[in-house]
C-alpha cells in the first residue's frame, strides 16, 4: 500500500469536529495519546503491505476497509501503476464512550501527497471488536463535501455519547445503500430524502448514469443489484441530534445487449478490462462486475430533517469482472 506518515500538530477539533463543549464527561475509552500511537502504527504497517503480502491487511484492517485495500492493490498492480507515498497530517480524534464491544473511535486527517496537502480529509474509523483483539481500521472514506457538516457532539476531552440505535433519526443507516442506488438509477425514494452533493450527484449517480448511457448508445444495457452481504455500520452523534454514519454495500452490475443477442465490450485500458485480464479490451455476451461501495453520510434527526440525508463521501472499489 502507499507509504503513510503521521504528522501530529495538535489533536483537538478541526473543521470536521469543531470546538468542543466546555463540560467534560468521564474519560473516553481511548484518549489522544493512544489514538495517535495507533494511527502511527497503522501508517507504518500499511506502508509494508503490497500485493505479495496482502493477507497482512487482516492484522490492521477489517471489512469493508480490508476488501477495499485488496481491491485497490490488485487493480493498481494489474495496471502497473506505482502507488504514490502519502502522509496523514494534523490528525483529529473523537471517542464515543462505548462501554461494551465493538469499541471505536474516529481519526480525521488531510493527506500530504507530492508536497501538497489535499483539501479532502480522510475519515479513519478504528474498531476493536473484542477485548482480546487489536484496534483495526474498518472504514477510511474521503469526505468530499464537508461544507455545512454538523459539529460532532464531542466535549473538551474529545469524548462523546455513544449512539446505540437509530431511534430519532430521519432514516436508518440500513436504508442508505438502496436509496443511493435508486437515485443513481433515476428513482426517488420518498422515505429517504437526499440532499444534493457532489458525492451523490457527480461521483455516484453521475458516473453510473454516464456508464449506462454510453452502454446504451452501443446497444447494451446496465442493471445493478445490491448483494446481501452486510457490513457493520457505525454512527457518531452530531450536536443537532443526527449522526455521522459509516456504511458500505457490495453491488453486482450486469452488462449485456439490450436485444438479448450479440456482445458488449470492455474498453481497452479500462479498469474493468484490466481486472478481467484483457487490458487490450474484450467482448462477450455478458459481463458481471462486482463492486464495493463505501459511504460517509450525515443523517439528520427526524425532528429537523432539513434537505435530507447528505452523502459526504463515496468510494467505489472494483472487486471482480467475469
Amino acid at each position: 500500500m502507499a507509504a503513510f506518515t503521521v504528522l501530529v500538530a495538535g489533536c483537538g477539533s478541526g473543521a470536521s469536529t469543531p470546538t468542543a463543549h466546555a463540560s467534560d464527561g468521564p474519560p473516553p475509552p481511548v484518549g489522544v495519546p493512544l489514538a495517535t500511537k495507533l494511527l502511527q502504527q497503522y501508517a507504518e504497517k500499511s506502508n509494508a503491505v503490497g500485493l505479495e503480502n496482502v493477507h497482512d491487511l487482516s492484522g490492521i484492517e477489517e471489512p469493508p476497509a480490508s476488501m477495499a485495500s485488496q481491491a485497490d492493490l490488485t487493480l493498481k498492480n494489474a495496471q502497473k501503476v506505482k502507488v504514490s507515498d502519502r502522509s496523514f497530517v494534523t490528525p483529529r480524534f473523537v471517542f464515543p464512550r462505548v462501554s461494551g464491544y465493538p469499541r471505536y473511535f474516529l481519526a480525521t486527517a488531510p493527506q500530504l501527497q507530492s508536497d501538497r496537502v489535499t483539501p479532502v480529509p480522510a475519515y479513519l474509523l478504528f474498531v476493536k471488536d473484542r477485548a482480546s483483539e487489536p484496534y483495526r481500521v474498518a472504514y477510511y472514506p474521503l469526505a468530499k463535501d464537508t461544507n455545512g457538516l454538523p459539529a460532532l457532539a464531542e466535549d473538551s476531552v474529545h469524548g462523546e455519547p455513544a449512539v446505540t440505535s437509530s431511534d430519532g433519526l430521519l432514516v436508518s443507516p440500513d436504508a442508505l445503500a438502496k436509496a443511493y442506488n435508486d437515485f443513481a438509477e433515476g428513482h426517488r425514494d420518498s422515505d429517504v430524502p437526499l440532499a444534493p452533493s457532489d458525492a451523490l450527484n457527480v461521483d455516484l449517480a453521475g458516473m453510473y448514469d454516464a456508464t449506462a448511457q454510453e452502454l446504451k448508445t452501443r446497444g447494451g444495457e446496465l442493471t445493478r443489484t445490491l448483494l446481501p452481504r452486510v457490513f457493520p455500520s457505525y454512527m457518531l452523534r452530531t450536536r443537532d441530534g443526527g449522526v455521522l454514519a459509516f456504511t458500505a454495500v457490495t453491488v453486482k452490475d450486469r452488462m449485456r445487449p439490450a436485444s438479448g443477442t450479440g456482445t458488449v465490450a470492455l474498453d481497452p485500458d479500462s479498469p474493468e478490462a484490466v481486472m478481467a485480464g484483457s487490458p487490450q479490451g474484450a467482448h462477450a455476451p455478458e459481463y458481471v462486475i462486482k463492486r464495493l461501495e463505501v459511504y460517509l453520510s450525515v443523517i439528520p434527526p427526524a425532528s429537523a430533517p432539513g434537505s435530507g440525508v447528505q452523502l459526504l463521501g463515496f468510494s467505489d472499489f472494483l472487486l471482480s469482472v467475469h
